[in-house]
């Protein structure tokens, strides 16, 4: 079906490698839509000077059926929509990496799988070059362990994991280049930012006279967050299996990312924290914490709810107070896999609605009461 627009067919010559990061891809089921979250990532093969022309996925049933199609090209007048995806041209033995442009769905699809087409003309002599079978096989993550919200109060999702976040766009490339390979995969892939809304509305402390100075992540006094010293509660019962306690907060300074490098210490980029193991393959991560506050040693056992510590500023917190969260297979975040996670039992305000949902996964904006 629709095979003169939707070809499998591949060029004899090889011009690009295209591989998928994560090897494992998740569909996650969201409150209203299916979501993908991977990335390409493209290594040209030869001399020639690349420019991507059209990227196509057909998505597909379990009977092979052909459910729908999606599609970016390079027609069109000032910007086509292939500029969505930054870069998109390729020079030699480059590597670029490609967040996937088709990345949310309706929760009633039926995906079984995708087939991915990439069209590249060389920009010199206009000769076109076709991968048309790159197949992408989704499965959904069963997720073990019952979560709960780690902090209390009114809380925002400041940046969550979905397409735009910080989180979600991590060049693999590039920080395996920088990082002399010390990073395996984006550790940050599902992860979430929560942030304390104070009675008051706001995320922290602040005159009429200062807004000016703190607008756009430019903050005079992290100290003055809501957040700041907030408790931190264990998501659910589980062993301590690595705590970091010792790190300065960088409330005046900010983390020194090649510093880090050079010297071998590019974990600090956790600052404090602590991971607690659930299960064999389930480990909660959570990060940023106040030097000295952890109250949990390794060997632990913690409770659901449990007090385990407070919220500071160390490592790379440096735009806003708050705690990063992330559920991964593993308790090393350099080389473990980051898996998608639900919390349960959560209250989110939508303006003066409140919905509650038994499970849920929580993106940027998303603003919750827990009391």
């Amino acid at each position: 079906m629709l095979m003169d627009f939707l070809s499998d067919h591949s060029s004899e010559e090889k011009v690009a490698m295209i591989t998928v990061e994560p090897e494992k891809v998740y569909l996650e089921e969201g409150r209203d839509s299916l979501d993908l979250n991977f990335d390409f990532v493209i290594k040209g093969l030869t001399e020639k000077n690349l420019l991507i022309k059209f990227i196509k996925a057909a998505i597909y049933d379990e009977s092979k059926t052909l459910i729908t199609f999606k599609h970016l090209n390079h027609n069109g007048i000032g910007t086509p929509s292939i500029y969505t995806i930054g870069k998109y041209d390729l020079k030699g033995d480059e590597v670029i990496d490609i967040f996937n442009p088709f990345f949310s769905f309706p929760k009633n699809m039926q995906i079984s799988y995708l087939r991915y087409m990439f069209t590249f003309l060389d920009q010199d002599t206009g000769e076109e070059f076709y991968y048309g079978n790159i197949i992408i096989k989704p499965e959904f993550y069963k997720q073990q362990v019952k979560l709960s919200l780690p902090l209390k109060g009114k809380l925002v999702i400041l940046d969550g994991h979905d397409f735009y976040s910080h989180h979600r766009r991590f060049a693999m490339s590039i920080i395996r280049e920088v990082t002399e390979g010390k990073f395996s995969s984006n550790f940050g892939r599902y992860s979430i930012d929560l942030s304390i809304i104070g009675d008051d509305g706001k995320l922290r402390e602040m005159k009429e006279s200062e807004k000016d100075k703190n607008y756009d992540f430019h903050f005079v006094d992290a100290k003055k967050f809501y957040t700041d010293e907030a408790p931190l509660y264990s998501p659910s019962e589980g062993e301590i299996v690595e705590v970091v306690d010792y790190l300065d907060d960088l409330y005046n300074t900010q983390f020194d990312m090649s510093k880090a490098i050079e010297e071998n210490r590019i974990e600090e980029i956790a600052g404090n924290y602590i991971i607690i193991k659930h299960n064999e393959t389930e480990y909660s991560h959570l990060y940023h914490l106040l030097k000295g506050s952890c109250r949990v040693k390794v060997g632990e056992k913690v409770s659901t709810g449990q007090e385990i510590a407070k919220i500071g500023f160390s490592g790379s917190a440096t735009t806003y107070s708050h705690l990063h969260y992330q559920l991964m297979d593993g308790k090393d975040f350099l080389n473990d896999n980051p898996l998608p996670f639900k919390f349960s039992n959560v209250k989110i305000a939508l303006g003066k609605e409140v919905i509650m949902f038994n499970k849920v996964t929580l993106d940027t904006g998303d603003i919750i009461l827990h009391y």
